[in-house]
């Protein structure tokens, strides 16, 4: 028996592309409690300048306050070298957690090194929650 309650049914998913990382950010929802998880928000940032804007958690919480849903989860698949991550963002705008898996804290050793980042904690104070590698949890904090 699980602990979380589940809808029947199926979730709703919707994608959002962005084309210069050719990555997809989605928001899953259960159409019958209006609750949501927001996987892998991208930082929009130009290589060149320097610089970051928030158009793409714009789009996000746009559509998220369009289809009247609340947010429970900012959720990281996995870390991306080609782009920054906008949970830190989100977080502050909808006071949802964030958690990505334990295996994080590996790829920012990994990273710290190559980089040579001295200063980096690379023990994934950057999300709320470290998870393992298996979970299964619903909707809802």
């Amino acid at each position: 028996m699980s602990n979380f309650r589940h809808s029947p049914g199926r979730p709703d998913v919707a994608g959002f592309y962005d084309p210069r990382t050719s990555s997809v950010q989605y928001v899953i929802s259960d159409p019958a409690t209006r609750r949501c998880a927001i996987l892998d928000p991208v930082l929009d940032f130009d290589e060149k300048s320097g610089a970051t804007a928030t158009h793409h958690v714009d789009e996000l919480l746009d559509y998220v306050a369009r289809e009247g849903l609340f947010v429970d989860w900012i959720l990281d698949t996995h870390p991306h070298a080609d782009h920054f991550r906008q949970h830190s963002i989100l977080r502050e705008k909808t006071g949802a957690p964030t958690a990505i898996g334990a295996y994080v804290t590996k790829v920012q050793a990994l990273w710290k090194e190559i980089y040579n980042w001295p200063d980096f904690p690379a023990d994934g104070r950057q999300w709320d929650h470290l998870l393992p590698k298996v979970i299964r949890f619903g909707l809802e904090r």
